[in-house]
């Protein structure tokens, strides 16, 4: 499929401009033995700069693919210690940022360790990695480990430095979308929709020396079309209003496609058609192409930079198929490893470049056996024999390890045919996002006791509650998109999928010409297929491989269920607990507490019944067990209980690389509980850890008990702890600037200075704050407070500028009515 790069090259100011391409989402991943991350991640930071050899990088890279070969044999464990392994022989080895990448995507695709693959993919995302693009994936990775730890603050950073660091990288739509989800976590749905709208937007620049001329860009059929217009008048356009674009393949199919705009007051509209292989039937919603066509879209730009009063902008996209083929089972429902001697090898080939008519159309494949050389064969091919040593004086002969390992026995030239096939058409639901029940009403109650004063707010930033919502004005509900009918089997063929069935038999010699297959057990049996059209733009063989056997590849069957091994018992038991505690986590989020309880119960019973086992297994295993607990009896609000097991965590397991977290989880408990004091002495503990990544979390803490106290304390003992409150602060933006907490940390400093009435200071913090942490919290709340500060300043223009940037960034915020009514009196006013 063709680069992003290709479908938005050329765009222009004033005349319209279309393109079109498919989209095609794609994922990987591997388990490491992870003991000795955080030292691997150490011995990587203090690793010399000079790299090693060649001859090291050429022994890592093979070791590297050992664990490869591994984790395709079935064996990730065995995988993940040869990937281990590159890190420790190899250390100053390229390689080893390879080895660091595939080990930190194993702990977060496979089991979900978040904090662990962190360390991985930090160590890849050092400086003295020299692939850039490494380094953009790492540094992407690490942010998406703290969004899955839900520590939305230090997820925003690496994601921001994803996209400053690396413009030009493909992470860098991901990286926006992640903060598109970040928001939306948190409620923020303005940033969440402005992060998503972005998602698309950032290409990387033009390869140098590409050849200059149009793009070649192409379509998948039976993928998505997705259109895009870009013309400077389309920022005038109505809301809610559609721009028509005319599809037309050269078959003869004619569909509409409605395009609409992407975010407000922009020039940019979107929209899509389904295809689909098929007779053209113009008009029904869905584009019906075939091999070899092409689609013509169609755009009327009424207002030209030229002048001209009308023209029409054309754009050609040619359809292609980028074809697979695989070995199938008789029912042709699932691919086989296997081909079983004796009876039918059944081969299929999807590739849409070859249905060119209402008929049964053909391709061509070849199907060969391959069969593993002898010692001696190889041997042979050396020159040498087996067990003599070579004379002196010899020149030296080819390495055997390098030699092909298998000789040809048969071959069979296959034809093979277009299949029938009635496919049935999934509808797409549109998902329409309300607002909760009762919050329209809050919101009307709310607006009936506001005043219009700009000091009407308390000074310190509340967090604002969940059950506010923005006043909402009454809208029409948006009309159902038109769906395509299903496709009607109208007695043509039109799949794209060919098939054929060829004989093997047990034999140790093949017959020439007799278009049957012979092999024996565990030959090599190789299906390959010339795809010479494809999205890549240039021709590509496809080959699939099974082994021969004997026998029968019926369907395997459990028939037992017990697991004898106890260690083997209890980690599959705390997986389970895992998976359920964030079932439960998420019921929370959606206000389900019942059944996020339910979820919390089921977990803590699992925990329970295994924590015999673990205390006699004891190690890694005791050591999760803990953490689990921990976990479940803090998201319970057990928080008793959740202290103590934090404490047996520290005292059993002081070098654990879960204490810090235990640590910051035993002090919000005794946050929780108004032991402000030992919270505080609990928080410096953590200050202590100087290798932990939450440190930051904790100064920040530290500033919160001491604010905490100072609204529960009067007169002259409340300002000083207010004082010692913001130096705090002060200490999170100055000694932990990547902790995540640095936005938040500098609005309550702005805050500070608003209570001291030194406006002019907390203007400059509030500028600094929107210009290098957009991803911050209480944003609404430093705008509100910017612009009362300007007020007090009595630069009401400014002020009003800034009320009404915040009403429409943050339309849902608690503090939006307040501030429209501020507005409403300033503009009544002539400001």
């Amino acid at each position: 499929m063709r680069s992003p790069r290709a479908a938005f090259r050329a765009l222009t100011r004033s005349a319209g401009i279309v393109t079109a391409f498919a989209v095609v989402a794609l994922a990987v991943d591997v388990r490491p033995r992870v003991a000795g991350a955080q030292d691997a991640k150490d011995k990587d930071k203090a690793a010399p700069a000079e790299r090693g050899s060649i001859v090291e990088d050429r022994t890592a890279r093979k070791l590297l693919e050992a664990g490869d070969a591994r984790l395709e044999a079935g064996e990730p464990g065995k995988a993940v210690e040869v990937w281990q392994s590159v890190i420790e022989r190899y250390p100053r080895s390229r390689v080893r940022f390879d080895a660091h990448l595939k080990l930190g995507n194993y702990l977060l695709a496979k089991e979900r360790a978040f904090d662990r693959a962190r360390t991985y993919f930090e160590s890849a995302a050092v400086d003295e990695n020299p692939n850039e693009d490494q380094r953009a994936e790492a540094t992407l990775k690490i942010g998406v480990c703290y969004f899955e730890g839900r520590n939305y603050g230090k997820c925003f950073k690496f994601m921001r430095d994803v996209i400053e660091k690396y413009p030009v990288s493909p992470q860098v739509n991901q990286a926006y979308y992640y903060i598109g989800l970040g928001h939306f976590q948190q409620g923020h749905y303005s940033r969440a929709i402005a992060a998503l709208e972005r998602v698309g937007t950032a290409l990387p620049k033009p390869e140098e020396g590409a050849k200059a001329g149009p793009t070649a860009e192409v379509l998948e059929a039976g993928k998505r079309l997705f259109v895009r217009v870009e013309d400077a008048d389309l920022a005038a356009l109505e809301p809610g209003k559609a721009v028509s674009v005319r599809c037309e393949t050269v078959g003869g199919d004619t569909e509409t496609v409605d395009c609409f705009p992407i975010g407000r007051n922009v020039r940019v509209v979107v929209g899509s058609i389904p295809t689909a292989l098929g007779k053209p039937r113009p008009n029904n919603g869905r584009l019906e192409v075939r091999g070899g066509d092409s689609i013509k879209i169609s755009y009327r730009d009424i207002h030209t930079s030229e002048g001209a009063k009308e023209k029409i902008v054309v754009k050609d996209v040619p359809i292609v198929g980028t074809a697979t083929a695989a070995i199938m089972d008789g029912a042709y429902s699932e691919t086989l490893q296997g081909v079983v001697l004796g009876r039918g090898v059944n081969l299929q080939v999807v590739d849409a470049d070859f249905d060119l008519t209402d008929g049964a159309d053909i391709v061509k494949a070849t199907v060969e056996v391959y069969r593993e050389k002898s010692p001696e064969e190889l041997a042979a091919e050396a020159g040498a024999v087996p067990g003599t040593p070579p004379a002196a004086g010899t020149p030296a002969k080819a390495d055997p390890n390098k030699l092909d390992r298998f000789k040809k026995i048969d071959k069979v030239d296959v034809i093979l045919t277009e299949a029938k096939i009635i496919k049935v058409v999934k509808e797409d639901v549109p998902l329409i996002l309300t607002p909760k029940e009762g919050e329209k009403k809050d919101d009307e109650k709310k607006d009936g006791d506001k005043k219009p004063e700009a000091d009407k707010k308390p000074d310190a930033p509340a967090e604002p509650k969940k059950d506010a919502a923005p006043a909402e004005q009454p809208q029409e509900q948006p009309k159902p998109v038109e769906q395509p009918k299903p496709i009607e089997d109208d007695g043509t063929i039109h799949s794209g999928t060919f098939r054929a069935v060829v004989s093997i038999e047990k034999a140790e010699k093949a017959i020439p010409g007799d278009q049957i297959l012979q092999a024996q057990p565990n030959d090599l049996i190789v299906f390959t297929y010339q795809d010479d059209k494809n999205a890549a733009g240039e021709p590509r063989t496809v080959v699939y491989k099974a082994r021969a056997v004997e026998g029968s590849l019926g369907s395997v069957r459990v028939s037992q269920t017990q697991i004898s091994d106890q260690e083997l018992r209890v980690r599959t038991q705390l997986k389970t607990a895992s998976a359920l505690t964030n079932i439960g986590n998420r019921y929370k989020e959606f206000g389900l507490k019942q059944h996020a309880d339910l979820k919390y119960q089921q977990a803590m019973t699992l925990c329970e019944e295994i924590s015999t086992e673990a205390q006699k297994l004891g190690g890694r295993t005791l050591e999760e067990t803990y953490v689990q607990l921990w976990k479940i009896y803090f998201e319970m609000d057990k928080l008793d209980l959740a202290a103590a097991m934090s404490e047996r965590l520290q005292r059993d397991f002081p070098n654990s690389e879960f204490v810090d977290a235990a640590l910051l989880s035993l002090a919000q408990v005794a946050r929780k509980q108004n032991q402000l004091q030992r919270a505080i002495g609990i928080y410096a503990s953590v200050l202590r850890l100087e290798k932990s990544p939450l440190r930051g979390e904790a100064q920040y803490g530290i500033a919160e008990c001491y604010e905490d106290m100072a609204r529960a304390a009067d007169g002259p003992g409340g300002a000083q702890l207010f004082d010692q409150s913001f130096q705090e602060y002060k200490k999170v933006f100055d000694q932990f600037p990547d902790s995540g907490r640095v936005g938040e940390a500098v609005a309550k400093m702005a805050n500070y200075y608003y209570v001291q009435k030194d406006y002019a200071r907390a203007i400059d913090v509030f500028e600094t704050v929107l210009r290098t942490h957009p991803d911050a919290k209480f944003l609404d709340v430093i705008l509100f407070n910017y612009g009362r500060c300007l007020y007090r300043l009595e630069k009401k223009p400014e002020a009003r500028k800034q009320f009404d940037q915040m009403i429409a960034d943050f339309p849902e915020s608690p503090l939006a009515p307040d501030a429209k009514k501020i507005s409403e009196a300033l503009r009544k006013a002539g400001f």
